[in-house]
């Protein structure tokens, strides 16, 4: 688990990086540009973060307790 943990906050971390630097491969790819259509873009940046805070979480709980 300290493993699984680790490569979440690594992932969270590289998310975290997306976030701020919003790279226009990005926001060009076919998936994102449809979840955009679906949630609006607001929408989208907002479940991108929950999601970012939901993997670092998930990666610090992991490495803390195990």
């Amino acid at each position: 688990m300290h493993t699984l943990g680790i490569v979440l906050i690594i992932i969270g971390i590289f998310y975290s990086y997306m976030i701020i630097l919003r790279p226009p491969w990005l926001l060009n790819n076919f998936k994102v540009k449809t979840m955009i259509k679906m949630m609006g873009l607001k929408g989208f940046w907002i479940f991108f973060v929950c999601w970012t805070i939901l993997v670092l979480g998930l990666g610090i709980l992991f490495v803390t307790i195990y």
